[in-house]
């Protein structure tokens, strides 16, 4: 897409090229969860931490072995998120971002014990239909779906079968809305073809395109997002945490 990145031409291209930096500088991996559970032994394990703290956003940047990393919890839904994501890449220079935690489960070929891994996410609950504009469509950028970096799909990809964790790559939806009818679970399956849902990533993808950089979206699965998924959610979220978690180090260390 033309549109992708347009916003820093004038300085992201000529950092990226060196001009403005020097020689011995090196990118950093974002980091983005939504929620403690998600975030918090991830910042534990980090060497060298600094704290910075951006529009009520506490952000930590440190080491994980010889990786220089910027680790934050954004909160929940989708304006928390793409602030945390803005800030992360205007304020640290990252040259990636890896949104992490938890979802609904919408595909049932996937073990719920296993993560997905997103080719691309879209926001389920954008509508402009009356318009003319399909489910999901985002204006300016004339996107539904916001591409993830094919690169980081492979290398999580790879990760995941190292370590044993069951994994299916395909479309996360994101909306304003925890998930648990499956009226609503069927729409967003049926509209947009997704394998989960969940409240974030979708936004932290939009604002990563529109500035150039890449992103991926990992999710372990606490619910079904069906009508028992909110008694599954308050029984697994921190089993589903680290599990994300677990994959994320080994990717760190890989």
């Amino acid at each position: 897409s033309a549109y992708r990145g347009k916003f820093r031409e004038p300085y992201g291209e000529a950092s990226r090229k060196g001009e403005l930096r020097e020689p011995s500088y090196k990118f950093m991996i974002g980091i983005i969860g939504a929620l403690d559970s998600e975030v918090n032994s991830l910042i534990a394990d980090l060497s060298d931490i600094t704290t910075k703290d951006i529009s009520g956003i506490k952000f930590f940047s440190g080491h994980y072995n010889d990786k220089e990393i910027v680790i934050a919890k954004s909160g929940v839904g989708k304006v928390f998120a793409a602030m945390c994501a803005e800030a992360m890449i205007l304020n640290f220079n990252v040259d990636k971002i890896i949104h992490i935690g938890i979802a609904g489960l919408l595909d049932e070929t996937i073990d719920i014990n296993g993560v997905a891994i997103a080719s691309s996410v879209v926001q389920h609950d954008m509508d402009s239909t009356a318009l003319g504009d399909p489910p999901g469509k985002i204006l300016e950028t004339d996107l539904t779906y916001f591409p993830c970096s094919k690169k980081l799909i492979e290398e999580f990809s790879k990760v995941a079968d190292s370590i044993g964790i069951k994994y299916k790559i395909g479309i996360i939806a994101s909306g304003d809305q925890f998930v648990a009818d499956e009226k609503t679970k069927k729409r967003i399956v049926d509209t947009f073809s997704a394998i989960a849902c969940e409240m974030e990533g979708a936004a932290t993808g939009q604002v990563s395109f529109v500035n150039g950089i890449d992103f991926i979206v990992i999710r372990a699965f606490s619910d079904s997002a069906g009508d028992e998924s909110k008694n599954d959610y308050w029984n697994e979220k921190y089993n589903a945490s680290d599990r994300a978690t677990s994959l994320i180090k080994a990717y760190l260390s890989a």
